[in-house]
């Protein structure tokens, strides 16, 4: 249970924390690829070719660096944040589009709670007598022919 808590506030926490984790990250994979270039040119290769064969055997560093991002963080609400700060910035850049669409939301949303709100008052919750379902409107009109 503690270990599964300090994982979710480890995710957390990376989302702050992204450029440090990724120049780690990028040492870790220089420091794979330096040891394995050390190795093939003990083996007797070239520093070139063995720099190109340590880079292939250790496989895509980009696919890699990926993968590290995704694991450590929660790429759901690292995704909401960038489309977050997306709207944010165009918003920025057209105020008057961005006061419109507030507007017409504000109006929606407070219409909408209006009308649902008496709906639910008059339609929805029962009369508040007893036996509500009874109860009857006698009228009498009169008319003219």
């Amino acid at each position: 249970m503690t270990f599964r808590i300090r994982e979710l506030f480890g995710c957390i926490f990376s989302i702050f924390r992204k450029r440090k984790l990724d120049d780690d990250f990028n040492e870790e994979i220089a420091s794979h690829i330096d040891m394995a270039t050390e190795e093939n040119i003990r083996a007797g290769m070239g520093p070139q070719e063995a720099r190109r064969q340590a880079v292939i055997r250790f496989g895509g560093i980009e696919a890699a660096r990926e993968l590290h991002r995704d694991a450590r963080g929660l790429p759901l609400i690292e995704k909401i944040m960038l489309d977050a700060r997306y709207a944010f910035r165009i918003f920025r850049k057209n105020p008057g589009f961005s006061l419109a669409v507030v507007i017409t939301l504000a109006l929606c949303i407070g219409a909408n709670t209006a009308i649902f709100s008496m709906l639910d008052a008059l339609i929805f919750k029962p009369l508040p007598f007893h036996e509500s379902d009874r109860i009857f409107v006698i009228y009498k009109s009169f008319y003219r022919i």
